[in-house]
């Protein structure tokens, strides 16, 4: 570990690193800044205890890991998490709030230069989500985070172009300096597999949370087996609550993300369809895995007003886009079965991978930014 202090980036987030979006987004990131130089804090919230494996991979990248136990869900423990680590949050010379827990956190006592690195609107999308009518009007008062948060941040990063209009209209004191860095994804352990399965083989990968809508997702897949015979499978992270998706898979498996790139190397093309009365939380999404499917060289299918990935497949013509329409399911799936029977696809997703998802460029912008705040 770097013996350096103040440390030069203190990076906060609620997510655990040993699992999930924390494994495959947030580890590559740190060890690429560290790469540069940079002597980093990390502080995470582990909903499981890690194994030495993670611990020796950011000791081996001479990052200083403050593990911390998420314990349980919920708004009291929501916010004494904020205050549990207002407290953690050493000398340091700029401070990266993954979210908006993190970023509230980090501007409770401002202690340095805070980057609000806004993963979509976290509030809309908690409400969206919440089924419950009275636990729905308690977390509609998350959004007075996303207020604070845009007061006291020195700059931001968003996942998408989408969503700064929105915000913008939300906060009138938005900060300046701003980036986008879409899902980031490790270009290197996500390789290019040039030829396609022989046999049609479509992938639900990682955590469907009731954001997605499996059940247009279904109607999709039907359709699908309407014009070409094909199977779909889902590799389920162990962590996820959901044991099946009753999307029209026809199996399923446990998997690790370090297993993921070999796993979509198999498979022809991933699902990743958001309910389209999701509102402006649309906006701000870009889901992890689409970056990884594509950078494996493997189309994607998604709904429309995803982020900003309509415009990103079309770009490329590296995917669908489909709406709750017939027509649209039909042409939908007439248009996959055209991009798999064309050789070329494969290079045009990965190429659609390196311009928006590299993780090294997205390291470079953060890199930049940080920078900026401290000129």
């Amino acid at each position: 570990m770097k013996n350096r202090t103040p440390f030069d980036l203190t990076y906060i987030t609620i997510d655990s690193i040993s699992e999930g979006v924390g494994a495959s987004q947030i580890v590559p990131l740190l060890k690429v800044l560290s790469e540069s130089g940079m002597s980093i804090n990390l502080i995470s919230f582990e909903k499981i205890k890690p194994d030495n494996s993670m611990l020796n991979i950011l000791k081996d990248s001479g990052i200083h890991w403050n593990q911390r136990i998420f314990q349980r869900f919920g708004p009291i423990s929501g916010l004494s998490r904020i205050l549990e680590i207002s407290r953690e949050i050493p000398p340091t010379k700029i401070i990266h709030a993954r979210s908006d827990i993190p970023a509230v956190a980090a501007g409770l006592f401002q202690r340095a230069p805070i980057l609000w690195d806004i993963r979509g609107l976290w509030s809309d999308q908690r409400v969206f989500m919440e089924p419950n009518p009275i636990k729905k009007r308690i977390v509609s008062n998350l959004r007075l985070f996303e207020d604070f948060s845009s007061l006291r941040a020195d700059a931001i990063s968003t996942l998408t172009s989408s969503v700064v209009p929105v915000l913008e209209e939300r906060h009138k004191n938005l900060p300046k300096k701003r980036i986008v860095v879409p899902t980031a994804t490790d270009l290197e352990v996500f390789s290019l597999t040039k030829s396609l399965p022989r046999k049609i083989r479509g992938l639900y990968s990682g955590t469907y949370s009731n954001y997605y809508d499996l059940e247009l997702s279904k109607r999709f897949i039907n359709e699908l087996k309407t014009q070409r015979a094909i199977e779909v499978h889902w590799a389920r992270p162990q962590e996820s609550p959901r044991k099946e998706l009753n999307a029209g898979e026809t199996s399923i498996f446990v998997s690790s993300q370090r297993e993921m790139s070999k796993i979509i190397a198999e498979y022809s093309f991933g699902l990743s369809i958001c309910k389209l009365d999701a509102g402006p939380s649309l906006t701000g999404v870009m889901p992890t895995k689409v970056g990884e499917f594509l950078a494996s060289g493997r189309p994607v299918v998604i709904n429309s007003g995803l982020g900003d990935l309509d415009e990103f497949l079309l770009e490329f013509n590296a995917g669908v886009s489909i709406d709750d329409s017939e027509t649209s399911l039909r042409h939908g799936a007439r248009e996959l079965l055209d991009l798999l029977d064309n050789p070329q696809t494969p290079e045009r997703c990965r190429s659609l991978a390196e311009k928006y998802f590299d993780i090294r460029v997205g390291a470079n912008k953060y890199l930049n930014l940080y920078q900026g705040i401290n000129s």
